[in-house]
């Protein structure tokens, strides 16, 4: 499990519950990695003799609050204590150690460097004119250093397992070079000092860091400015830790270049060999909506120039993108491009122009608007075309969750959304033409929602429905918290009788008993925990009962609302990040932790909250 994250947006480290570094980003978060997806980096402590790892030490208390991250932890008559953040101007982890106790002491550090995502090629060096360590591959640099001077260190092969050993008698062998597929170690022979981890993309750049922060008023200084930085940012949320805790990792998500990965959260590999570490268009808009609500629209604005050059000339959004923008990895085939399907998921190209409407309203910000209304303009005429020409519903493609081929009922919401949006938008250029086709287009899909995706019998709405030659020809009975798409997109009003039932089908199919939360639908195999579920519909989501929540609030039943935020605050971690989902027995995070969605939708909800439920 992940128990800190910490990042400055060209910097990301995160860490795990033994405190070590599990992964680093540096400089397109979610792209360029610097770790195994096995390893870790270690922290060990020497004292008179006796040697221990951290993760040897029981009742450790870690503690994460804004961008600071701290352990404390006793061992051996010692009293440790470390308190680590990154730098807000440069791409820079710094660790303030501090221990108590009688005796000699060394803190060896273990780093597990691969650099650029895989382990060959990279070369390791001991820098004596800067008593320092150094990893890189190409333009790819780390260096590693003190304010102490280097008690010991040690370079050599991983795949001859040569550090790790070298560092458990407490004594380093210095060799001072190695090459292809290496580790590295350095211990530091003090109570207290500064340890640093410094990424660049040249020896120069990074040495001249190194010799900067070498001065302890300097380090100090970057050090506490760094962790003002990030409590003033979030100061207005300060009634609230969570919601203060969400901004700091929202932001912490805007890469360089406006790109928001899903999760930085590598843990999910085991499962298919991939990570979550990509721009989905959905869940970054959800975390640009949310960032616009609380007001942070410099932050947001650097995705949405990186969104609209990602279109398409078709006027659409691939599945997920790389941060840099080059196309992600998929499992969407491409047989089912027909005259009725399309191997993408629509609500992503939806959802991106509704958020940019939720932002234009808040800046005005023309300037942006000039530059992206032709993108605007291909994608909206999409979504009018891409549609069953007799029941106006739009044609078939892949749902939120990434699984089936249909007509979706929260896809079609998003449309509804995408489209008055673009009509909006259009309006305030004075292309009128185009927004009365686009509105007319919006009204037309409203009205085949409220005629073709709603179970009367039941009451409540379909997943999905088949459509094919204007006539519905299958429909999906299972209840999925995704219809929930209709109040998040405006389709309908929160007293609207199809939708107030819905909701109570949700609360009754898919709430989990006994420990609470919303799962995403009916039979949700999606990582699942050993026991038995019998009963169980799935995994509770942190995103599927926050949007049960904002309705509730919408409607102004605070005390369920409230009942759920209490939920959400029980299954957080000790340190306030957000996973996935939890376990059903235990409440244990599940999947990715954080999860920028969950964090968007918390956020949200808290804003919601403080107009709607005083």
């Amino acid at each position: 499990m992940r128990t800190v994250f910490l990042s400055n947006g060209v910097l990301a480290v995160l860490y795990d519950e033994n405190y070590y570094i599990r992964d680093i980003y540096y400089p397109l978060l979610g792209q360029h990695h610097h770790h195994s997806f096995s390893g870790m980096f270690k922290i060990g402590v020497w004292h008179d003799g006796r040697f221990t790892w951290l993760e040897n030490i029981s009742n450790k208390e870690i503690r994460f609050n804004g961008s600071k991250a701290e352990l404390h932890v006793q061992w051996d008559g010692l009293d440790i204590y470390m308190e680590d953040t990154v730098l807000i101007p440069q791409p820079v982890l710094i660790k303030h150690v501090a221990i108590k106790g009688p005796g000699f002491i060394r803190v060896i550090f273990y780093h597990d460097f691969r650099l650029n995502g895989y382990e060959a090629g990279d070369t390791a060096f001991y820098d004596p004119s800067l008593d320092a360590v150094f990893h890189y591959k190409a333009t790819t640099w780390f260096g590693v250093a003190s304010t102490n001077p280097i008690y010991e260190y040690t370079i050599g092969r991983r795949d001859l397992n040569v550090v790790l050993p070298d560092c458990e008698d407490g004594i380093l062998s210095k060799n001072p070079i190695a090459q292809g597929s290496v580790a590295s170690a350095i211990s530091i022979a003090s109570p207290e000092f500064y340890y640093f981890v410094i990424a660049g993309d040249n020896y120069e750049k990074v040495m001249r860091l190194i010799i900067e922060l070498r001065d302890e008023d300097n380090i100090r200084t970057y050090f506490r400015r760094s962790i003002n930085y990030w409590s003033n940012v979030a100061s207005e949320y300060g009634d609230d830790e969570l919601a203060a805790q969400s901004i700091v990792v929202l932001l912490g998500h805007v890469g360089i270049n406006g790109s928001i990965p899903a999760s930085l959260d590598t843990s999910i590999i085991k499962f298919n060999l991939d990570t979550y570490g990509y721009l989905w268009p959905r869940d970054a808009a959800f975390a640009a909506m949310a960032l616009d609500m609380a007001g942070y629209y410099t932050f947001t604005k650097r995705l949405y120039s990186l969104m609209f050059r990602l279109f398409g000339g078709e006027g659409f959004l691939f599945q997920k993108y790389n941060p840099s923008g080059t196309w992600g990895s998929t499992w969407h085939p491409w047989t089912v491009r027909s005259r009725k399907s399309l191997n993408i998921q629509e609500d992503e190209t939806a959802t991106v122009i509704y958020a940019f409407w939720h932002y234009f309203q808040r800046t005005r910000d023309y300037d942006l608007l000039r530059e992206v209304y032709d993108v605007i303009t291909r994608a909206a005429n999409f979504m009018v075309n891409f549609r069953d020409e007799k029941l106006k519903l739009p044609l078939e493609s892949f749902d939120l969750w990434e699984e089936r081929l249909g007509v979706h009922t929260y896809t079609v919401a998003s449309v509804y959304a995408g489209l008055l949006a673009a009509s909006n938008l259009a309006k305030m250029l004075g292309e009128y033409e185009s927004a009365s086709k686009w509105e007319e287009a919006a009204m037309e899909i409203r009205e085949a929602i409220r005629n073709y995706l709603f179970d009367k019998d039941r009451g409540v709405f379909y997943r999905s429905v088949r459509v094919d030659n204007g006539k519905v020809i299958e429909v999906d009975k299972t209840v999925d918290a995704s219809i929930m798409g209709i109040f998040l997109f405006n389709a309908f009003d929160v007293y609207e009788p199809m939708l107030e039932s819905s909701v109570k089908v949700i609360m009754d199919r898919l709430w989990v008993r006994p420990i609470g939360g919303i799962a995403r639908y009916e039979g949700d195999y999606y990582q699942r925990v050993p026991g038995d579920y019998s009963g169980i519909p799935g995994n509770p989501w942190i995103i599927t009962t926050l949007w049960v929540t904002q309705y509730y609030m919408v409607k102004g039943d605070c005390y369920k609302a409230r009942d759920l935020i209490s939920w959400v605050n029980k299954v957080r971690t000790p340190t306030n990040l957000l996973p996935e989902q939890v376990d059903p027995f235990k409440g244990l995070p599940t999947s990715v932790t954080p999860l920028v969605w969950s964090h968007a939708e918390y956020l949200r909800t808290y804003i919601m909250r403080k107009k709607q439920c005083v």
